[in-house]
């Protein structure tokens, strides 16, 4: 027991320690980052990509994560800066695959906050709430967005005291948890069900 106890620990701080060094920022420190320096955050990785001969795909998958954990406000920064990110994504096929793995990462983050920084958590709630507001458009269409919206509906997390606390102390609006925007969400945006074909109607002779 003392062996499967010491094994199940040293996971458990591996994963923390995995998941603050995964982030190229905190949510805190993108905050103050304005239009051009996004932008150039975003530039530095598109570049490192392409002089990578292989998983091109791990400097636009870092990029996209900063710019969903900048809290958004009411700049739409996201709007402005990520088209660069998709286009290159897409091109690798990997758009669907790097938001998987960033909103899992996120959410594992979030279930499992023992040794997890504050800011950190936070960090991560901003990306799965900027997350939610933008794949709220796609919610009634189904696919991955509404998939990932599911995930983080179901994984019903909730905020540490810590983290509510680090986040008020920087003057900033402590909300609903990701999990309770993802439900509101899909709530407000039922499934789409395709129209049944109309039959022909027969021609008369």
């Amino acid at each position: 027991m003392k062996t499967t106890n010491f094994i199940l620990a040293t996971f458990v701080i591996a994963f923390c320690i995995n998941a603050q060094a995964a982030l190229i920022a905190n949510y805190a420190t993108l905050a103050t980052k304005d239009l051009d320096q996004m932008n150039e955050l975003i530039n530095e990785k598109i570049q490192e990509s392409e002089e990578m001969a292989d998983e091109k795909y791990i400097p636009l998958k870092e990029a996209l994560q900063a710019v969903f954990s900048r809290p958004d406000g009411t700049d739409d920064m996201i709007d402005k800066v990520v088209g660069p990110l998709r286009t290159k994504l897409d091109e690798l096929d990997q758009w669907e695959n790097a938001m998987t793995i960033l909103v899992d990462e996120a959410v594992d983050a979030l279930k499992n906050p023992k040794g997890v920084k504050p800011v950190v958590q936070n960090t991560y709630a901003v990306f799965l709430e900027n997350y939610v507001a933008e794949a709220k458009p796609y919610a009634k269409k189904g696919g991955f967005e509404r998939k990932l919206l599911e995930k983080i509906r179901d994984a019903k997390i909730e905020m540490t005291k810590e983290a509510k606390n680090e986040r008020s102390l920087r003057g900033m609006k402590v909300g609903d948890s990701p999990s309770s925007l993802a439900k509101r969400v899909l709530e407000q945006n039922p499934l789409e069900r395709p129209e049944a074909p109309k039959a022909e109607k027969k021609k008369k002779k």
